[in-house]
């Protein structure tokens, strides 16, 4: 299947670049700055795979992004644990 989509070309060169620059693609047209400017805006077609299916794509980033938090919950447990182990070795020698 064939999508149309809207792009919007960027020329975009940083002071670090040793040489030129390089065109940038994005899917909104950003503001001109110092370092990017504005080029064209181009109508493009992309070929897209029939009958796509996002899910198992979105089931990963979940199951990452729960893999996350409870490595961060994990990490404020043990953060707490070890104040209330402090606080406890404290009331012991006062």
């Amino acid at each position: 299947m064939k999508i149309k989509t809207k792009v919007y070309v960027h020329f975009t060169k940083y002071t670090s670049a040793a040489k030129g620059g390089e065109y940038e693609v994005f899917s909104v047209k950003l503001d001109d700055s110092s370092y990017r400017s504005f080029v064209n805006e181009q109508e493009i077609e992309i070929e897209v795979e029939d009958g796509y299916d996002p899910r198992a794509q979105q089931i990963a980033a979940l199951e990452a992004l729960k893999q996350k938090v409870m490595a961060d919950f994990q990490k404020s447990v043990t953060d707490i644990n070890r104040q209330i182990s402090m606080l406890q070795a404290l009331e012991h020698t006062a």
